[in-house]
């Protein structure tokens, strides 16, 4: 009976993985931006793929620390030093819409041109001298479209992964998907959803420069290196759009805001969060003990902490001071000056799980996508410290939805964070909205996984899914925005206003001939019999 039970197990087993080898394919990743908060929204979809049976071959700054099986690494940590180096809160803008703008252009340049030295790493060229072949190229994209260069060199359809909560404009452009700047913001925008008629003026400007940016300078450079690494032959940018099949976005419209999307761009918003796992003991008990419960203040993993100026962390040790609730500080530096006895400060600490617990009743932060979206899912309230990037817009969001607050950071002081703290703890309408927007955000029919893996393999299985491309993702721009149309309606009112005008005035004036004409002979003529007789 043992016997016939293992035989039958081993037997279901082999059928299983045999079925996964005979529909595995053969999936190309690339993920070159550095941050690991964008990977991060990537590597959730390429691991569930490889735990599919999927070959995923995986270019990115951030191989995996021990053997995946179906996964096979391309490590680019090599050029990390190329951007981001020397990250520091008083080093970035936070002013003016217009500087963050002015800022982000000038980090995209610098990602583009970083590029140079990706392209040039050894494992990298050997993949592009190689006879393989993919049945998907699936890419990052923020900043560059140069990676999907690699659909055009495997012959494979492309796929984007989108890492920001909204899609930037030139995404947009490439899928045709609308981006009316009277009611729709761009992803870097400074105003909230519903816009005054100035906000409207400022999103149209802004927008506008953003697709000029692209497409006189972005996309020249883009090209340029295109052609020296993948050779002449490859086809215009204009023509590298008609492969992108689908795009994945890690935003969900009840915190980003609604906005019509054409059906192969996909919201994926919170595919990074996992289940929350057991906190080490010495933050389960700090944060077990605290009778009034606990803030958690992190600025990311780019942004440290121990980089605020010291003014500004004396604020914030002020506030901490004079408050009951205990404070968890995410601090890289090995000694915070001026620690009050109801703080914790540690290098690293996991976030998502701290979230996750119930006596945690505020969320300080640098108001990135990620922290967010897990601050929303647990129904924690967050007092935002923008620094750049899509953090302002993120923050946005949760002010609109009463889940939370923004400070500014060039108004910290003593006085300001501590009011905004108290308010955020003290008045239940913040942990009320927190919990309505965390319902809403859960409440979808799929994961955002089980969402991003479908519409992956459903790419594969129709060959890039052009039935779901929309003819405006080829339309030249003044034929999207019906110039062309409004240039004919405008000639042939005018033309046939000018044939009316005219017309009638020849009529008017015939008829004037006439008239005037006729009396003028009968009264000659009765004057020259006068002079007969």
């Amino acid at each position: 009976m043992l016997l016939v039970q293992f035989r039958f197990i081993f037997g279901f087993t082999f059928l299983v993985q045999l079925l996964k080898c005979i529909s595995a394919h053969r999936i190309l990743a690339v993920s070159p931006f550095i941050s690991y908060s964008h990977f991060k929204t990537m590597e959730p979809i390429l691991l569930e793929l490889a735990n599919r049976g999927h070959q995923v071959t995986v270019i990115s700054n951030y191989p995996q620390k021990t053997p995946v099986p179906n996964y096979l690494d391309i490590d680019f940590t090599a050029c990390n030093k190329v951007l981001f180096a020397n990250v520091s809160i008083t080093t970035h803008p936070t002013e003016s819409s217009a500087v963050r703008l002015i800022f982000m252009l000038s980090t995209l340049h610098k990602s583009i041109t970083s590029a140079e030295c990706y392209l040039k790493v050894e494992s990298f060229q050997k993949l592009l001298r190689s006879n393989q072949t993919f049945d998907l190229v699936m890419s990052e994209y923020y900043h560059s479209q140069l990676y999907d260069t690699l659909g055009l060199v495997f012959g494979t359809p492309v796929m984007h992964v989108i890492s920001v909560p909204m899609i930037p404009p030139w995404v947009s452009s490439y899928y045709g998907n609308p981006q009316n700047p009277s009611y729709i913001r761009h992803f870097l925008s400074n105003v909230d959803q519903r816009m005054s008629f100035f906000e409207r003026v400022q999103n149209t400007i802004e927008l506008a420069v953003m697709l000029l940016a692209d497409k006189l300078f972005y996309s020249r450079i883009t090209r340029e290196f295109a052609y020296r690494y993948f050779g002449s032959s490859i086809p215009s940018t204009g023509e590298w759009t008609r492969t992108a099949s689908l795009a994945l976005v890690n935003s969900h419209h009840s915190v980003s805001g609604v906005r019509p999307l054409v059906p192969n761009v996909i919201e994926i918003g919170g595919i990074h969060i996992k289940q929350a796992a057991v906190l080490p003991e010495n933050i389960e008990k700090f944060i077990n003990e605290s009778k009034h419960g606990v803030v958690y203040f992190c600025m990311g993993s780019l942004l440290r902490g121990e980089t605020f100026p010291p003014e500004k962390r004396e604020a914030f040790l002020y506030a901490f001071s004079k408050i009951p609730q205990r404070v968890l500080w995410k601090w890289e530096g090995d000694v915070l000056p001026g620690k009050s006895d109801n703080i914790m400060i540690s290098k690293w600490m996991p976030q998502r799980d701290i979230l996750a617990h119930p006596n945690v009743k505020l969320f300080i932060s640098h108001g990135g996508l990620l922290g967010t979206s897990e601050a929303v899912y647990e129904g924690v309230p967050v007092l935002g410290i923008p620094i750049f990037g899509d953090q302002r817009t993120n923050i946005k969001s949760l002010e609109a939805n009463g889940a939370g607050e923004l400070l500014d950071y060039n108004e910290i002081s003593k006085e300001v964070v501590l009011e905004k703290i108290q308010r955020l703890l003290n008045d239940p309408k913040y942990k009320e909205n927190a919990k309505l927007l965390s319902d809403r955000y859960r409440d979808r029919p799929m994961s955002p996984l089980d969402t991003a893996v479908y519409w992956t393999e459903y790419v594969i299985r129709h060959k890039g899914a052009p039935h779901l491309r929309t003819a405006a993702a080829d339309m030249p721009w003044y034929q999207y925005l019906l110039l062309d149309v409004i240039a004919f309606i405008v000639a042939v009112l005018v033309a046939g206003l000018l044939i009316i005008y005219y017309t009638t005035k020849f009529i008017l004036r015939a008829i004037y001939g006439l008239i005037c004409g006729g009396g003028a002979k009968k009264g000659s003529s009765k004057s020259d019999k006068k002079k007969r007789n």
